[in-house]
């Protein structure tokens, strides 16, 4: 039996082979050469789009890549930022006091709004160090927080004396001085801040005033213009008015109905 199937397959592959040599032997050599062409044009193109697919992936997964990266390195660099402004405010609540760290923001985020406003920018305000002004305010609240808790230790002792009395009072009348002097100079930045905006205020007023003339005057000029066209065709008055052609129809044509009448009321009589 398996004799047999050997021998039916060994038929059926001579037969195709046999098949493979006709069909090459009855095909001429030029539409094989065609053919040949066709094919390697092909293969040719194939490659060519294999690899630039290749190519194109490479690119699209290097941007991606480089896209993910940069996020990365954006919110890294984010994180960092707040991390240091996190630390720089618990520095300033640590060696200032609660209170007073809160007005070094409050002069600290003033003198931003003033370095982002137009005057500021368009040089109106001259120059806008504020430094030697916040150095002053940490400083002051600095020296008046770490007095302030020395004398909260002193005053915490029990049996007080004279000494502690006086040098206790000493230190709070200096605690006021140094804490007022730098308040003081926090609210004169605040009015700076103020001040500026109110420039800058001024200045978009001013540019909206210069737009508004500007197309008052270009308005003015248009309709002056057409005002004038209209008085000249008013004075010149219509050549050829298709009324005027009218009407005049119709009086030639009663004055001619006008002198029929008029005939026949004559051949009448």
């Amino acid at each position: 039996m398996s004799s047999k199937r050997s021998s039916d397959g060994s038929n059926a592959l001579g037969g195709f082979i046999f098949f493979v040599i006709l069909l090459v032997v009855m095909i001429p050599k030029p539409v094989w050469i065609a053919l040949g062409v066709i094919a390697a044009v092909g293969v040719v193109i194939w490659v060519v789009y294999a690899l630039v697919a290749a190519a194109d992936k490479r690119r699209i997964e290097a941007e991606e890549q480089a896209r993910v990266e940069q996020a990365a390195r954006a919110a890294a660099a984010k994180r960092q930022r707040e991390e240091q402004v996190r630390k720089e405010e618990q520095h300033r609540v640590n060696t200032l006091g609660k209170q007073n760290a809160a007005l070094v923001e409050s002069a600290l985020s003033a003198v931003k709004r003033i370095a982002a406003s137009e005057a500021a920018r368009a040089g109106w305000l001259g120059e806008v160090d504020f430094s030697v002004d916040i150095k002053g305010i940490t400083d002051n609240f600095t020296k008046a927080y770490a007095l302030r808790k020395v004398a909260n230790k002193l005053s915490a002792l029990d049996k007080p004396t004279r000494e502690d009395r006086n040098i206790l009072a000493e230190a709070k009348s200096t605690i006021a001085s140094l804490e007022t002097a730098a308040t003081e100079r926090v609210e004169l930045i605040g009015k700076c801040a103020m001040e500026a905006q109110r420039i800058d205020t001024s200045l978009r007023t001013e540019r909206e005033d210069a737009r508004v003339a500007e197309q008052r005057a270009e308005l003015h000029a248009k309709l002056s213009a057409m005002l004038y066209g209209i008085e000249a065709t008013q004075d010149v008055g219509p050549t050829d008015s298709a009324v005027d052609a009218v009407m005049a129809r119709v009086q030639a044509y009663r004055e001619i109905k006008n002198q029929i009448l008029v005939a026949r009321g004559d051949g009448a009589t």
